[in-house]
């Protein structure tokens, strides 16, 4: 039995916790069991699961993602499974056309959308359930199962996507995930240390290339965090800068923007329109939003670009003092933005 959770968890210290989690390996090698003492990056709500024996855990971990899971297969790994706590009502018409774009849906309306969705239950929990099948595919087409589920003001999304013949033969195990999934909200959420070799990655169709500055270190990429860096001065303070990308829209403009507040404790804003900490500029040639946004201690800087079928975000954040003093190196970088679909 592979098994994700937390032990001992106390609640007043979340300094340092400890997460059992089945090692990063390959379909061929035996399952080992590892514990990593890692403290947390996400201020977020808490979930703890059992994986199912035929599933693999992913490990790279980026933006919304609290988990991230494959189907181990004689052809290598296959599907992408995931949990995406958002600390926001997120509407199921928004995650709906999120990934409906990408399987060559128009975008659904409260209408259409009934035409998709059921009720179900799972174990004591009440999904959304949403079944979308790829448009115009011949056979065993790729599909999207979309289980949500609310607690309080937050929206809980866990996300099957894969082919059809696959998500049918793993369904009692997504099942059985789902009944097994422990939430808690408003407490953090743990992310797996990263492990000494990761798979190849391989950047989404139509990514960038950009300029980065010299002193900036790279990074490792994921599948969502195509680049990374790290800004560090002499006296210690850092900057961590990312490039992300997701399908559809993630939620809108707001509501990626007042999570982006929240991690630099500053309030949410109530309309995108007004708010001087946002403006629209041009990211290389297209519609784009500028964030600049800061405390005394902690500050913002991203520019968000929602494509017909893909979101791409450029962020940087950390310890305000360097942020001013790299302020122009992070919109030169913009200005080198170069998307290659045109």
């Amino acid at each position: 039995m592979y098994l994700n959770t937390f032990t001992r968890f106390n609640f007043s210290q979340f300094w340092v916790l400890s997460l059992f989690l089945l090692g990063f390996i390959s379909c061929t090698e035996e399952a080992e069991i590892q514990t990593y003492y890692i403290e947390p990056e996400y201020d977020g709500p808490v979930v703890a699961w059992k994986l199912p024996p035929t599933w693999g855990e992913n490990p790279e971990l980026s933006g919304p993602m609290a988990g991230s899971f494959h189907v181990k297969t004689d052809a290598g790994p296959q599907g992408r499974i995931g949990v995406m706590p958002f600390r926001e009502a997120v509407s199921t018409l928004s995650i709906t056309n999120m990934f409906g774009m990408e399987l060559g849906y128009d975008r659904f309306t409260e209408d259409s959308l009934k035409t998709v969705m059921t009720q179900k239950k799972v174990g004591n929990k009440e999904f959304e359930w949403v079944r979308l099948t790829e448009h115009n595919a011949t056979q065993d087409p790729k599909m999207a199962l979309l289980a949500v589920y609310r607690q309080e003001d937050e929206t809980w999304l866990f996300p099957f996507v894969a082919n059809a013949n696959l998500i049918n033969q793993e369904m009692n195990a997504f099942l059985a995930f789902l009944d097994s999934t422990t939430l808690r909200a408003g407490k953090k959420v743990i992310r797996a240390a990263r492990p000494v070799s990761s798979p190849p990655v391989s950047k989404p169709k139509g990514a960038p290339t950009w300029e980065a500055p010299k002193h900036w270190v790279a990074g490792k990429a994921s599948s969502v965090r195509i680049a990374s860096y790290l800004v560090k001065d002499e006296k210690g303070n850092e900057l961590d800068f990312s490039i992300t990308s997701f399908p559809g829209d993630v939620g809108g403009l707001l509501s990626n923007v007042n999570r982006w507040l929240s991690q630099v404790d500053l309030p949410k804003i109530e309309n995108s329109t007004s708010s001087p900490l946002l403006s629209s500029f041009k990211l290389d040639d297209k519609d784009a939003h500028l964030l600049l946004a800061e405390n005394t201690e902690k500050t913002i800087y991203g520019a968000l670009l929602f494509g017909p079928s893909q979101s791409w975000f450029f962020k940087i954040m950390g310890d305000t003092s360097l942020a001013k003093v790299e302020k122009e190196n992070f919109l030169n970088l913009l200005n080198s933005v170069c998307f290659h679909d045109h």
